[in-house]
């Protein structure tokens, strides 16, 4: 007779690449381990399979330090016995950004496919948390399915280990939940469930006790009769004895059938039954069943701010500017593609959900930053080198003078203000005096914020400059750029309509708002549109942290420090036609330490200096500020308040490819593994409104955002600053379980200096109204002198021929074939945004990436400032699904779900 149940086992290993030990350590590791598993496939083709963690990069650290048994590992791929891929790291969903995730499955797929192909599985199994979107992006490479553990909260007895996951746009995946983790059956037979079990003795009772009890757990759980049994956790090499133990299982368990497998396996059971299962739309960010660690996203703040940093370069002006060059014509290298991969690659190599948590030893993390700094330097040659060979192409013969580019890496024009710098010759005397122009003459506002010298070194080439840094009044296409001269000042001066343009000692306002320091440094804000008052703004709030690199966890007897009612020191620092800028310093003293029972703060105290340049642009909506720190003390947490009158039972919060609401009140957690936080994860902003008005505040790599209750309302804080010195403790009351080993970290106290940029947003209407201005902040207009070249410059070069005549310069050509202003893709409707716009794979084609953040249905359209001769739809994996229409020969219209991502190729014509 049938058993009623079928468990397959699938033996595995997870793999942090570097954690509580480094990677170099833990890659020793992996070579003994993936050595001893191929000789153990080899030895017993009764072991059936063995799956790599679902990351590639296994593989590629193995094969690195051997790579002479890569030819022997891709057979045992191809023939099912290892299983690899999709993914080429494990990466964490929400501090990855979406476009990373993307890259992140496009790079497995494109590795696995030495081996056999990567498994079809949405293997996620330590994520602290999962993103909505996550069953869109696995539909888009085929995967129907995801494999999950943390995040479910009080839905997990409805939904099971069995449930359809539904993303936002409808798509969806039949999710498989491990409610014991991806090592229900770890250490089998030994009685430990973490750990190096090299010197104790495998008991086989035990080992089909644990079967036994795994198996009882799960069966009040399931909706159909398969079940799941994960032999394996971090680091653990394989069990040679799995045959042994699966078929003493099968004669010990009366309703019970046990069989090695692989997760296609399960998955194919779970379909087979036919079972009605319940489904599920959203985000999974609570940790009813096992911990879910929040507390990471503003653990080791300053590397959130270094992979955002990278991220933006990457998508938004390294490959966007490539592409750009190339369909203006320009002889881009053919390198040019696989430089971009290798920068990526660096980047992907930290987003280890360990990694980019910051939840490592200190090494781990010193090491995340040279990886960073490869990935930023090849993006930085990328850019420079894509905008002198884009000017190039472009007609700057309207003005005299020095040209400038302006480059709009967004799918909608900009009327903003434009910062950046203009290099002049160190000698140019130009650079003492000037006006800047558009292309027709007209004298555009601009403002000098600073003028120093530069110098540095291209390869060949001294550079020794004076850069200005300016600020001036930008009019800028679509994804395009347009042309701006600086040249000699000339009598005249711009017109200036009058616009409500005031800068006071204590304040300044525009048509948008108005705002007032006050004696304290905190903000009183007004916005013009909806006459709302907001007060008290930008405060800074110091508490203790008892906790963890995983958790906040107050102190028994805690204590806060707050900068409102102390003193401030006010000055404005820049005041003309464009901005105004003014500096705010406070101090406050915050304790040194913990005491040693960590029951309440010490009674030493440290300065902690803050300072503040806050700017209001001319005819400009938003407020936006840096802030500095220097951080000496430890055990804290710093966070910068903006309270409102708001009552919103939601926050709508920027995330993957998509705005979400989010309950402001947390969930009832009685018996919960981990309490719930407010602090949760945001990408551009987050907004609260009652649908009239409302505030949002923006950020620059800024991802921990707290949303409280207050007695007058509702308050948005961004935690700056997490000071901790333990990996893991065993000890807080709002998490039940420790987190990892008990590990000293003084790095994670985070001493030194910290710089933040965020911006306050009062706005008229809901979040619609704050998604452009918050993509355009976190995706600034980009200035650039447009006539820099590789070659020597003369007026610096030192020339010590007896006859200089030998020297020709070649004249730098400013009569390019294409207009000096130009838009290259225009994306419309408005809730459309770009998340990647790159050059095919082939080279030939142009790949634009947009998702929809509206939850209703559009008509998107593109309009290509070239010709097409071709254009078809693509899957996340970049292979052509359908053809599209070409409307006038240059637009093209795609019908788009609610938060659908929908990516396309353009081919251009002649």
């Amino acid at each position: 007779m049938e058993k009623p149940y079928h468990a397959t086992l699938v033996a595995h290993t997870h793999w942090d690449r570097a954690w509580y030990v480094t990677f170099q350590e833990f890659r020793v590791r992996l070579v003994r381990l993936v050595d001893r598993l191929v000789d153990l496939l080899q030895t017993r083709p009764d072991y059936r399979a063995y799956m790599l963690d679902g990351q590639m990069i296994v593989l590629e650290d193995y094969l690195e330090a051997r790579p002479g048994r890569a030819a022997l590992l891709a057979d045992l791929c191809r023939s099912g016995r290892i299983a690899v891929g999709p993914w080429y790291v494990l990466a964490d969903e929400f501090l990855a950004s979406p476009e990373s995730l993307v890259r992140n499955l496009m790079l497995g797929h494109r590795l696995g496919a030495e081996y056999g192909g990567v498994m079809r599985i949405g293997y996620v199994p330590d994520g602290f948390g999962h993103i909505a979107q996550l069953p869109q992006i696995l539909r888009g490479f085929g995967i129907d399915n995801a494999f999950l553990w943390r995040g479910m909260g009080a839905e997990g007895e409805r939904l099971g280990t069995e449930f359809e996951w539904q993303a936002p746009d409808g798509s969806s995946v039949i999710a498989i939940w491990m409610p014991f983790g991806y090592h229900n059956v770890s250490n089998i037979g030994y009685p430990i469930h973490w750990g190096d079990t090299s010197q104790m003795e495998f008991d086989a009772d035990l080992a089909q006790a644990q079967i036994a009890t795994a198996v009882s757990r799960l069966k009040p759980l399931a909706h159909t009769g398969a079940l799941l049994l994960m032999n394996g956790i971090d680091h653990a090499e394989p069990e040679p004895r799995i045959p042994e133990i699966v078929a003493q299982a099968n004669r010990a368990l009366a309703d019970t059938e046990v069989r090695q497998g692989t997760l296609a396996e399960h998955l194919a059971r779970v379909r087979a039954s036919g079972a009605a299962l319940p489904s599920f739309s959203g985000e999974f960010r609570w940790g009813r069943y096992s911990e879910i660690l929040q507390g990471v996203y503003a653990t080791r703040i300053h590397l959130k701010q270094l992979n955002h940093r990278v991220e933006t370069l990457l998508e938004r002006y390294a490959e966007p500017l490539a592409a750009m060059a190339w369909l203006a014509g320009a002889d881009v290298p053919a390198g040019t593609q696989d430089l971009l991969w290798t920068a990526w690659r660096w980047l992907l190599k930290n987003h280890p959900h360990d990694d980019i948590y910051g939840s490592g030893v200190d090494t781990v993390h010193e090491e995340m930053r040279y990886r960073f700094a490869q990935a930023e330097q090849i993006a930085q040659v990328i850019v420079r080198d894509s905008l002198r060979r884009l000017a190039r192409q472009a007609d700057l013969t309207a003005q005299p003078g020095v040209p400038l580019l302006v480059y709009n890496p967004l799918g909608w024009p900009r009327r903003e203000m434009a910062t950046g710098n203009i290099d002049f010759e160190f000698s140019d005397p130009l650079a003492a005096d000037f006006e800047i122009v558009d292309g027709d003459g007209r004298v555009v506002p601009h403002q000098v914020l600073s003028d120093e010298p530069a110098f540095w070194m291209e390869t060949l080439k001294a550079n020794r400059k004076r850069r200005v840094r300016v600020a001036f009044a930008a009019d800028v296409p679509a994804w395009g750029y347009r042309s701006y001269y600086a040249r000699p000042k000339q009598v005249g001066a711009p017109e200036r309509a009058d616009d409500g343009w005031q800068v006071r000692a204590d304040g300044a306002e525009n048509h948008h708002l108005a705002f007032t320091i006050a004696a304290d440094g905190g903000l009183d804000v007004v916005d013009k549109a909806t006459g709302a008052v907001y007060h008290g703004l930008h405060h800074f709030l110091d508490v203790d942290d008892a906790g963890d690199e995983y958790t906040y966890s107050p102190c028994a007897e805690s204590e806060a420090l707050s900068t409102v009612g102390g003193r401030a020191e006010v000055r404005l620092i820049a005041s003309g036609p464009c901005q105004a800028t003014f500096r705010v310093a406070r101090t406050l003293h915050v304790p040194a330490r913990l005491t040693h029972d960590r029951r309440r703060r010490s009674r030493r105290h440290l300065a902690l200096p803050i300072v503040s340049d806050i700017t209001l642009y001319r005819g400009q909506a938003g407020l936006y500020i840096e802030t500095r720190i220097v951080n000496r003390g430890d055990d804290h947490k710093l966070s910068v308040v903006f309270p409102t009158d708001l009552h919103p039972a939601q926050a709508m919060v920027d995330a993957a490819f998509a705005v979400v609401a989010r309950d402001i009140d947390l969930p009832v957690s009685t018996g919960w593994v981990e309490d719930p936080t407010p602090l949760m994860h945001q990408r551009a902003f987050t907004d609260l409104s009652d649908g009239h008005r409302g505030l949002a505040i923006l950020n620059r790599g800024l991802p921990a955002v707290e949303v409280t209750r207050t007695s007058g309302g509702t308050q948005i804080a961004l935690v700056l600053l997490r000071s901790v010195g333990w990996l893991s403790r065993d000890d807080l009351p709002n998490r039940r379980v420790a987190a990892g080993p008990l590990v000293p970290t003084p790095g994670a106290q985070c001493h030194g200096e910290y710089r933040y940029e965020y911006a306050i947003l009062p706005h008229s209407g809901d979040w619609r109204a704050v998604c452009p201005v918050a993509q355009a902040y976190v995706a600034p207009l980009l200035v650039a002198r447009a006539d820099t070249h590789e070659g020597l410059v003369l007026e610096e070069m030192n020339i010590t021929r007896d006859d200089p005549s030998l020297v020709r310069p070649i004249p730098w050509p400013r009569g390019g074939p294409h207009p000096g202003t130009w838009s290259l893709l225009r994306l419309e409707p408005g809730g459309l945004v770009l998340s990647a716009v790159r050059r095919s794979e082939d080279g030939a084609g142009l790949v634009v990436r947009f998702y929809n953040t509206e939850r209703m249905p559009v008509q998107a359209r593109l309009t290509a400032g070239f010709p097409l001769q071709a254009a078809c739809r693509l899957n996340l994996n970049e292979e052509r699904q359908a053809d599209l229409t070409i409307r006038e020969g240059r637009v093209v219209e795609v019908p788009t779900r609610g938060a659908e991502v929908v990516t396309v190729e353009l081919r251009p014509g002649r």
